[in-house]
């Protein structure tokens, strides 16, 4: 059995230190005190706060996963059509939860007959209902999925922001972002016939994140991208449409998808503590790349820049080869705990969408919001381990969300 063949427990590890890490972080609205360098920098801040790796990290662990389970699919007699389709309906549906999920950020005018949180309630249901991974099919199982588009098409009409503006993609939040990305990189894994193909389109988004980010203030660019065109212009347009924007985002995936495409493949030349150490200097190689590319932009998680995006692939790698090597080493059982969030990382994302809304009607936000740190951290932690612990529990229910 090949490498790509088995299950890749350090990715998984990854995603779940993730996911588990990306839901305390999302908590810190409930904490007063949380030290500047923990938080999301400005984006006209030259900083990479600890909550700026996290979702880097994830789109990173989006794309190591995508050789692996296009192979899966592959092994398994699926056919070329088969594996797109597949692509294409897992990209809707992450777009798709993105587009309601913003919209509830935005707010729900309580005039139109329910709150905020009976919205996050309905929407949060509507996603277990279709995408659960149901243990068998029937009319019962298409009667729920049913119900849950119904209730999506029911927020979809009625829901309004506080200052009646219509259902709309404000932006694609997290998801959606995941979504688009997922879908340019997978097709790319999908179609490419070569190596070479995946590696071009590698430097394609590395040139389109260079010349069309905003560089420093104080470089030579003053502040324009090296691209500086006139507007309207054809790229931007292009890339609007393909909704690839600088390409941070996909550029991140695709680093995911050539380092598990190509370095992880070749399992007779990457074993043991040569696979590491070739980790490793991929690693130190990103981390060089982020420090020269800081000379000409600043490192901003808002904006995109090319420092922020090597500087997170260089931890991101850095935690991989760890907990390869401790997987390799069998030292990882420590983290069995936080396992469910790596396997069933849609549900545990989801989690939140119930806990919050409930907790806001029995009892009101007094409980958590204002915690002073370093109280109010823990209160995070703890919350994060809540959700892991109920996304384990669902799953032993058979809850689990699958696109």
């Amino acid at each position: 059995m090949s490498y790509l063949e088995k299950r890749n427990a350090a990715i998984d590890l990854l995603r779940a230190l993730t996911m588990a890490v990306m839901i305390v972080v999302n908590d810190f609205w409930s904490v007063s005190g949380i030290p500047h360098w923990m938080g999301h920098a400005a984006a006209s801040e030259d900083m990479l706060g600890f909550s700026d790796i996290v979702f880097p990290t994830f789109l990173f662990c989006v794309g190591l996963s995508i050789p692996y389970a296009i192979t899966a699919m592959r092994r398994k007699g699926r056919s070329e059509g088969d594996v797109i389709r597949h692509i294409l309906s897992r990209s809707f549906a992450l777009i798709l939860m993105g587009a309601f999920i913003c919209n509830y950020e935005q707010g729900i005018d309580p005039a139109i007959g329910y709150n905020r949180n009976i919205y996050c309630l309905l929407m949060a249901t509507a996603f277990f209902l279709i995408y659960n991974r149901y243990q068998q099919s029937g009319w019962l199982v298409r009667c729920l999925k049913g119900l849950g588009w119904a209730i999506l098409l029911f927020l979809l009409i009625t829901s309004r922001s506080p200052e009646g503006r219509t259902f709309y993609p404000y932006w694609w939040g997290i998801l959606g972002l995941i979504g688009w990305a997922y879908l340019f990189c997978a097709l790319v894994y999908a179609l490419s016939k070569t190596v070479k193909v995946q590696v071009l389109v590698w430097f394609l988004l590395f040139a389109i994140c260079l010349f069309c980010t905003r560089t420093s203030p104080d470089s030579q660019f003053a502040g324009k991208p090296i691209l500086a065109l006139s507007t309207p212009n054809i790229v931007d347009l292009t890339l609007s449409i393909l909704q690839i924007g600088n390409a941070s985002s996909h550029l991140l995936v695709m680093s995911g998808v050539l380092f598990s495409g190509i370095f992880l493949k070749r399992t007779e030349l990457y074993t043991n503590s040569r696979q590491a150490t070739s980790t490793l200097v991929l690693a130190i190689a990103c981390l060089i790349v982020a420090i020269v590319s800081h000379r000409l932009f600043i490192t901003s998680k808002i904006i995109g820049t090319l420092p922020w995006i090597f500087y997170t692939l260089a931890i991101g790698l850095f935690l991989y080869a760890l907990l390869d090597v401790l997987v390799a080493k069998g030292k990882a059982g420590w983290l069995n705990a936080i396992r469910p969030a790596g396997t069933a990382t849609l549900t545990c994302y989801l989690v939140p969408y119930f806990l919050y809304p409930l907790i806001s009607l029995s009892i009101g936000w007094a409980w958590s919001y204002g915690i002073p740190e370093p109280f109010g951290i823990v209160k995070c932690i703890l919350f994060s381990a809540l959700c892991i612990a109920i996304t384990w529990l669902l799953g032993k229910l058979s809850i689990c969300l699958k696109v």
